[in-house]
């Protein structure tokens, strides 16, 4: 894939630097995912909360039901981000800054490890009698560190004990503070949301592009360097991936008439595919000889265009230019 820089896929690799546009524009709808969460008496803001519910501020999840029938388009898309897969791709990179613990709820938010105690511990949360509980509600410090107090539908099994056990473990460490809570973006070092990491995580830009050898991604990532016109490079482009309209391609897509076949256009003996077109035939090689004539060079055609390219691009003839 292209480079980002900026927020905007730069030409390179085996694709053209297009952005895909579906991804875009769940980037943009998750960027406003994240301005609701944020705390502010906005007037937009206020309108969506009287309008839909007041917990348009936590975190959403897919099939929660909460918008009318006469709900606007804008605001179902902007529910139903993950719909239809397998996480919840925008809520797993949002997790909770704890503070005083007062707007924060201890079972339905992901404020430790990413992910909710509701459903890491959802034996524990469905017997517990507290499950609207924010962290102040349970929390009881004291003059050196704190104590959690839960609260039981009945006693615990041994079995439950074990969770009640590694729950605590979890929260092992917490410590209370005056500040307020926030939310933590956590694909940015500063906490902050952007577009252009959503946009990332989307592509699964870390997966390595595949399907192509090192040596021919190098040539894909060279030619948007050089100095033709981009109409030029564009075409050449196409005619690396085979993506020319070339009759054998054409053919493929039944866009020949039945009375014309697949052969190549000038001579007419061969499949008339790219390689065939630009190399192999007898009119191509005749103006690539022709060429070397007066260049005065000897040269073996190579067997295809990215090698073709390589031996042009930087070897020993574009030394033997500059000299001349």
């Amino acid at each position: 894939m292209g480079e980002l820089e900026g927020g905007v896929l730069t030409k390179g690799g085996s694709d053209l630097g297009v952005r895909d546009v579906c991804m875009v524009n769940l980037s943009l709808l998750a960027k406003w995912r994240w301005r609701l969460l944020q705390v502010n008496n906005a007037l937009w803001k206020c309108i969506v909360v009287e309008r839909y519910s007041p917990k348009v501020g936590d975190l959403l999840e897919v099939g929660e039901g909460m918008w009318p029938r006469n709900a606007s388009r804008w605001w179902k898309d902007l529910v139903s981000l993950s719909k239809g897969m397998e996480v919840e791709w925008f809520n797993e990179e949002v997790a909770r800054s704890v503070g005083n613990g007062m707007s924060t709820s201890f079972w339905k938010v992901p404020w430790k490890r990413n992910v909710p105690f509701m459903v890491k511990f959802n034996r524990l949360y469905s017997i517990s009698t507290n499950q609207e509980a924010l962290i102040h509600d349970l929390w009881r410090p004291r003059l050196f560190g704190g104590e959690w107090a839960f609260n039981w539908r009945r006693n615990l099994f041994v079995w439950e004990n074990n969770l009640l056990t590694e729950l605590l473990g979890d929260l092992n460490g917490f410590v209370g503070s005056i500040e307020d809570e926030r939310w933590r973006w956590s694909l940015e070092e500063d906490n902050s949301f952007l577009v252009k990491s959503m946009y990332l995580k989307l592509e699964g830009r870390e997966i390595p592009e595949v399907g192509h050898p090192e040596g021919e991604r190098r040539v894909f990532h060279q030619i948007w360097k050089t100095g033709p016109p981009s109409k030029v490079i564009a075409f050449l482009w196409k005619a690396l991936l085979d993506r020319i309209p070339a009759r054998v391609n054409l053919e493929k897509q039944n866009c020949l008439p039945i009375d014309i076949g697949s052969n190549c256009v000038w001579c007419g003996e061969v499949v008339g595919n790219t390689l065939h077109l630009f190399l192999h035939c007898d009119l191509a090689r005749n103006v690539w000889l022709n060429l070397m004539l007066w260049l005065n060079l000897n040269f073996v055609m190579p067997p295809n265009l990215f090698i073709h390219w390589e031996c042009w691009s930087g070897g020993f003839y574009i030394r033997r230019f500059k000299r001349a």
